[in-house]
């Protein structure tokens, strides 16, 4: 019997390894250019152009309840530009991490679901589960569709300015 693989990104963020498909990251990019946005859910850290659109960017660290990094890795250095299935359509973001470790083929069998019962574990609706890497580290497995709500992708377009109108203004 075969097990499936699928390829993930491996990365660092604050002090946790994490991992997401592939499936779903366009890009990573340094975390450069990235503009305030007033009104937005408090891990929505701004807003930056990506590929002729504005897509909102979140501080993955204040999301996920992650400690800040004891280690040498630069914080928030890049954005992973993620794409997701919305019930409005397809929705681009970026979130910030410190550094990307390697994309790896993992067996979906491997990644042990998360068994709560509650909300004890802050960011926990955002795990799909856990595995443990070579060097004896638990890696985190995310599911970037779930990081919005259906209410904050709703506040967030009401915020954002539409794609389509004009917004580059010769001063």
């Amino acid at each position: 019997m075969s097990q499936q693989k699928s390829p993930y990104m491996i990365f660092r963020v604050g002090g946790r390894m994490c991992a997401v498909s592939v499936s779903n990251v366009v890009e990573v990019s340094v975390s450069d250019s990235i503009n305030p946005l007033p009104g937005a859910p408090d891990y929505v850290v701004g807003i930056k152009k990506f590929r002729n659109e504005i897509v909102p960017i979140i501080d993955t660290v204040k999301m996920l309840s992650i400690p800040k990094a004891q280690n040498n890795d630069v914080p928030n250095k890049y954005a992973v530009m993620f794409e997701i299935n919305t019930a409005n359509g397809k929705k681009k973001f970026g979130a910030l991490i410190d550094k990307v470790l390697n994309v790896v083929e993992l067996n979906n069998a491997d990644i042990k679901k998360l068994e709560l019962t509650d909300d004890s574990l802050a960011g926990a609706s955002y795990v799909k589960g856990i595995l443990m890497s070579n060097d004896g580290n638990f890696v985190y497995v995310l599911l970037p569709e779930l990081f919005f709500s259906k209410q904050d992708i709703i506040k967030i377009a009401k915020i954002i300015p539409n794609k389509n109108s004009d917004m580059e203004y010769n001063i």
